[in-house]
């Protein structure tokens, strides 16, 4: 494997002379590795270029290069580029990918930046404005783990909507197997190490804490994929959902109403059919809670589905042996589902920003 810095010297080298840097620019000199002083900063290049139109006028951009294109990554780099430019000199930044929201960020910071993918933008104040969007990510980053915006790991993820200020990754942990999510601390800090890359929390002095919300529920909806069940099961109840609380006599059972049955606890919302129960064991479950199968999904109090995947049985809000989902589990459903879900899921959606207090 390339180490970093090998890597960063590679996407400089991707840039020659006599070729376009952002066309229709075109680079007539590189230096590379240039002390600057008194900043006591070595820029990795200084580019002259010009404009085929005007060859005898040169921009001079400082430039500093990345081998990763995270949010966090693109925003350090356009801090130090910014500070670094003298008179008559212009920030850029070099990254393998730019995607749509770095090209409006570097906008905004009046930093000009380019890709190895075909996206750039050149801003020179009063002379030049380049732009070039859309053009696929052919350097996608592995993560020091799977999405941490699916599976277990996203657990973290929805526990800094609960409660977005931590001390120690050790207090986050504990807190998360005690809703029902086990992880052992280098998961925790892997998943952390994600998001504080893709800014969504930031740490200082050892504490953690969530810095944007909403962007967070963006990710979380985004990255969510549709739940595979292995198998699913209505019944008919001795007692009608009464029944269902008998299944926590079961200490290795995990098992929860899902979101999109528990949404009127949140929000007002017709629903009719039976309550959607999510269960880690279908045999299990039907060994405690009994009950006589029914072909008619209407006619049944409860559609039991035998799922493994953590978030229906995380946060779970339980209240007289009933185990409902969460809000953040249940703005996840509503949010994949028809018109008059969506619209319940931003009601709730609205709920979960104005309680979190950043």
């Amino acid at each position: 494997m390339k180490n970093k810095k090998f890597y960063e010297s590679e996407v400089l080298s991707r840039f020659q002379e006599e070729a376009p840097l952002l066309s229709p620019l075109i680079i007539t000199k590189i230096q590379r590795e240039v002390p600057l002083y008194p900043l006591r900063y070595v820029a990795d290049a200084i580019i002259e270029a010009v404009l085929p139109q005007d060859p005898e006028t040169k921009f001079r951009f400082v430039v500093e290069a990345k081998a990763q294109s995270t949010p966090m990554i693109v925003q350090r780099a356009m801090l130090q580029v910014k500070a670094a430019v003298s008179p008559n000199e212009y920030p850029l930044i070099m990254v393998p990918h730019l995607s749509s929201e770095r090209l409006r960020e570097l906008e905004q910071a009046g930093v000009s930046g380019v890709d190895l993918c075909g996206n750039g933008i050149i801003i020179v104040p009063g002379r030049i404005y380049i732009l070039r969007a859309g053009e696929p990510n052919k350097y996608k980053e592995s993560r020091p783990l799977n999405n941490p915006y699916r599976g277990r790991s996203a657990m973290v993820a929805r526990m800094l909507l609960r409660q977005p200020r931590w001390g120690t990754l050790k207090e986050l942990q504990k807190a998360l197997e005690n809703a029902g999510a086990r992880m052992v601390i280098s998961q925790v800090s892997k998943a952390v190490q994600a998001l504080e890359d893709d800014r969504i929390i930031v740490k200082s002095s050892g504490t953690i804490a969530l810095a944007d919300a909403a962007l967070l529920l963006n990710k979380l909806s985004s990255e969510r994929k549709e739940p595979v069940f292995r198998s699913r099961q209505a019944l008919r109840l001795p007692l009608g959902f009464d029944s269902v609380p008998i299944l926590s006599t079961d200490s290795l059972l995990r098992w929860a109403v899902t979101g999109e049955s528990s949404v009127t606890r949140y929000t007002t919302f017709g629903q009719g059919g039976p309550r959607r129960i999510a269960v880690s064991d279908m045999a299990a479950t039907l060994r405690l809670i009994g009950g006589i199968p029914e072909p008619v999904l209407n006619f049944a109090d409860v559609e039991l589905l035998e799922t493994d995947e953590p978030g229906y049985y995380f946060g779970n809000d339980v209240d007289k042996g009933i185990r409902w989902a969460g809000k953040v589990q249940t703005w996840l459903e509503l949010s994949a589902g028809d018109a008059r879900q969506r619209e319940a899921a931003e009601d709730i959606r609205r709920q979960i920003l104005s309680e979190v207090k950043v």
